[in-house]
């Protein structure tokens, strides 16, 4: 098999700038940053590629395995390989009619690259050729058309959605279309990338990522996530989790809710972007670990502890408050354990910003998912736990690794327990959850809190003011 060869650009200093060239066979990817890049003084490929630490000659070189047949940093752009991913199915629909269509593995990831690998999540932007690069900044340019609204497009989205099966060439070709060249996003919820209007109330319009305006209507990029069957009421229950985060002092990302062609919709505004629509650097820990490690391929592959060491590790490359990012990492963790959150893993906590000026990502993604029985999990990312020690002081001692001795780690437990005692009140009012998913959450949230207290009344004396009680 012949080399494969492709460019890197960015947006992210207000100009399309070349960033550099990719080689990729089945046995590696390599990466070298453009001459003029190393000093434009602009975020580079990765956390653990820094611009300023990299000779424009010393290329970054990544060995090729089932999991990564490209560079983790690449493998974020592309779509992920699920049954419930309609974007996949979109892109293996157009690849499946080339002649020959690509092999599965490499070849495949490398198509859906070159169709998909551009305005997605974060600043890079992966094309086929400079000369391609250059005509589709042009064309972004001056597109404004608006591709949803009350048309068409919601009835094939709702069709699509509902199965998980090879998807028709036309309505391929349709929805390709409609999403234009750019990766969606992994997760158990469909989810696509648009503009919508920038407005306090969505009716349902979109446009194509990156558009800012239609018709003098100022536009902004969020994530649409569409509930599928089997996961109703799902976005109901992640607005409500994102008001839990908001009301105890986290940054969240503004959300619009919307009905529309028998769907439900969340609409998320994507933080990976300036007011101006300028793409600001994104990496997912795992990504970021998995550039690092050949070790880490999947959410599981850290425990708790030994993820706090990593970010301490990323120091040495780039400038983040390490103490700031781990205890908000560990506060995330006690309000998903209050919550019913599972799912909080190495892909749902990221890096925001270049190597100069990192931070943690907003709060995103934080759907109490062990409302469903089959992702009944309390902890995504493990702890090494054993059986004759309270649950919640080895989590408080997971805690003394982002910085806090085990009596601050436990304050923090039994402060976010105390924020959300009205958590399973909201869950009943909740509408559009089936009452199964309800009952679930709310067993679940009583049980941990129920474990929680065990281990305060046998740790320490609780606080003077008794705690109450809630239904």
């Amino acid at each position: 098999m012949t080399d494969r060869f492709a460019v890197l650009w960015t947006r992210a200093g207000g100009t399309p700038t070349k960033m550099g060239s990719l080689v990729a066979t089945t046995r590696e990817c390599r990466f070298s940053y453009d001459a003029g890049f190393v000093h434009a003084g602009l975020p580079g490929f990765s956390l653990l590629a820094p611009v300023e630490q990299l000779l424009d000659k010393s290329p970054v070189v990544r060995a090729a395995t089932e999991r990564f047949p490209l560079h983790p940093r690449l493998m974020a752009l592309i779509p992920p390989n699920s049954p419930g991913n309609l974007q996949r199915r979109v892109y293996a629909e157009l690849l499946s009619k080339k002649k020959p269509p690509p092999a599965p593995g490499f070849e495949t990831e490398w198509g859906i690259l070159m169709l998909a690998g551009r305005n997605g999540i974060g600043h890079l932007d992966v094309f086929p050729s400079d000369l391609e690069a250059e005509d589709w900044y042009t064309q972004q340019a001056g597109e404004t058309a608006v591709i949803g609204g009350r048309s068409g497009i919601w009835g094939l989205l709702r069709d699509e959605v509902r199965q998980s099966g090879s998807i028709g060439a036309d309505s391929a070709q349709v929805l390709a279309d409609v999403m234009g060249p750019t990766p969606s996003v992994g997760g158990m919820t469909t989810k696509l990338l648009a503009a919508i209007p920038d407005l306090p109330v969505w009716g349902g319009a979109m446009a194509r990522p990156g558009t800012r305006a239609v018709h003098q209507t100022p536009y902004t990029d969020a994530v649409i996530k569409i509930e599928q069957p089997g996961y109703e009421g799902i976005t109901v229950l992640e607005e409500l989790c994102y008001t839990v985060h908001e009301a105890m002092g986290f940054r969240v990302p503004r959300r619009w809710t919307l009905e529309i062609e028998g769907l439900r919709i969340l609409a998320v505004e994507r933080f990976d972007r300036t007011r101006a629509g300028l793409p600001i650097p994104y990496e997912s820990l795992l990504t970021t670990f998995s550039s690092g490690s050949p070790s880490v391929t999947s959410t599981s592959d850290l425990l708790l502890p030994e993820v706090a060491a990593w970010i301490k590790k990323l120091a040495r490359l780039c400038a983040i408050d390490v103490k700031t990012t781990l205890r908000e990492i560990f506060s995330r963790i006690a309000v998903a354990l209050m919550t019913g959150n599972g799912d909080l893993h190495l892909d749902n906590l990221g890096f925001l910003g270049g190597s100069r000026d990192v931070v943690l990502a907003p709060v995103f993604d934080p759907a109490p998912m062990r409302a469903w029985p089959r992702h009944n999990m309390r902890l995504a990312t493990p702890i090494d736990f054993v059986h004759d020690e309270p649950m919640y002081r080895q989590i408080a001692k997971a805690g003394t690794a982002f910085g806090f001795t085990l009596s601050e780690a436990l304050d923090v437990l039994y402060r976010v327990g105390d924020a959300t005692q009205d958590y399973r009140k909201l869950v009943t009012a909740s509408k559009g959850v089936p009452s199964a998913q309800k009952k679930q959450l709310r067993d679940i949230v009583a049980a941990e809190r129920r474990l929680l207290d065990e281990t305060i009344m046998s740790t320490r004396k609780p606080p003077a003011a008794p705690r109450t009680s809630s239904g």
